[in-house]
């Protein structure tokens, strides 16, 4: 089993069938120079993206998020020191719902889709240390919560002691390569301290 400390994280998410579609999406959102990794995973495809983990930028993780949705419904969390939690939710082109909760609040705008139980989600919302309420909302949505709370800097370390996911796809520079795959790698497990 793979350990990881808390720290700040940030992911995207999106459901849908059309891998060559997410492929696309990958090359489009990655910075020349930086890498993106991509785990498909129970019909969602997870993105960790270098820049948007570094940037910590909502902006430019909700601009992700909008494009990711034209997609499929897609999912955003970021989470800051374990204590503030952004997540945002988009379906075709289109900002639904999305929260902001630190130790000065919660803000929502947009309404949950009817298939969320808006009770459950704002317990989740609430709940702490932030990576749990990520994997309860993970679980609402039907996404692999250990996928939800990881980023960028957690699949690295895997990627540099060879203990990646299952199946990783691995975007980055070296001559506009198709994306490299590995299948033969131990499953995704993480635990963090409260989740």
């Amino acid at each position: 089993m793979y350990y990881l400390s808390v720290r700040s994280f940030v992911n995207l998410h999106v459901r849908t069938d059309n891998a060559s579609a997410i492929s696309a999406l990958a090359e489009e959102l990655r910075t020349p120079g930086l890498a993106l990794y991509v785990v498909p995973a129970g019909g969602w495809y997870s993105l960790y993206d270098e820049r948007l983990e570094a940037d910590e930028d909502r902006q430019a993780l909700v601009a992700a998020l909008l494009r990711a949705s034209q997609l499929g419904r897609a999912a955003a969390f970021m989470v800051l020191e374990d204590e503030a939690l952004f997540w945002a939710l988009a379906e075709a082109g289109r900002l639904v719902y999305s929260c902001t909760s630190d130790p000065d609040g919660e803000e929502r705008r947009g309404s949950l889709p009817p298939d969320l139980d808006p009770a459950a989600v704002a317990a989740a919302e609430a709940g702490e240390p932030k990576t749990a309420s990520v994997r309860a909302l993970a679980q609402m949505l039907g996404l692999e919560p250990d996928h939800a709370v990881v980023g960028f800097g957690d699949l690295l370390e895997m990627d540099e002691e060879s203990e990646l996911p299952e199946e990783v796809w691995i975007f980055e520079d070296p001559g506009a390569q198709a994306p490299q795959i590995f299948t033969d790698r131990p499953y995704l497990e993480e635990e963090h301290a409260g989740g």
